[in-house]
């Protein structure tokens, strides 16, 4: 389904950003997470609600943590994540795209988010993308779930291992 919904400028530049800047860059700098909405009640425009950087952690504390907390009962967003995770065989970094469309949200919402989603996409070339509908499916290590084959030992730095 078509929506006619475009993608604020800012949207790709900021996903440029994210997709060239890694470690070796200015660390603190580094775009971490980037929260993206339709504009109320117009719902023409997908924008920026808000942005983490690597330097806003010290405050938010762990960053999947923070960005379980923007996923919201009756609410629908948009999560651009830069997550860093760790395998059995090594450390890596991945650009996630989530569509969080709480299954409590009103009908009107998300079918508004999940029409939009495709302009999105276009936008974003991103090596994961998920769709969560309930907390149950954010917990740690049914998000890692998402990554296929990997084992995930780490995400975020905190150990999601079963023991």
């Amino acid at each position: 389904m078509a929506s006619g919904v475009k993608v604020a400028d800012e949207i790709k530049d900021i996903f440029q950003t994210m997709k060239v800047n890694r470690s070796s860059d200015k660390a603190k700098e580094r775009i971490r997470l980037v929260q993206l909405g339709l504009n109320d009640p117009q719902n023409t425009l997908i924008e920026v609600k808000k942005i983490v950087m690597e330097k806003d952690l010290d405050e938010l504390g762990n960053l999947y943590t923070y960005a379980q907390s923007l996923m919201n009962d009756k609410e629908c967003t948009y999560i651009l994540y830069d997550c860093h995770y760790e395998t059995d065989i090594t450390k890596k970094e991945d650009l996630i795209f989530i569509m969080w469309s709480c299954d409590c949200a009103p009908i009107k919402k998300k079918m508004a988010y999940a029409s939009s989603k495709n302009s999105l996409k276009k936008v974003l070339d991103v090596k994961f993308e998920m769709e969560l509908h309930s907390k149950d499916e954010t917990c740690a290590r049914a998000f890692i779930k998402n990554f296929g084959k990997e084992i995930v030992k780490k995400l975020e730095g905190i150990d999601v291992c079963e023991n």
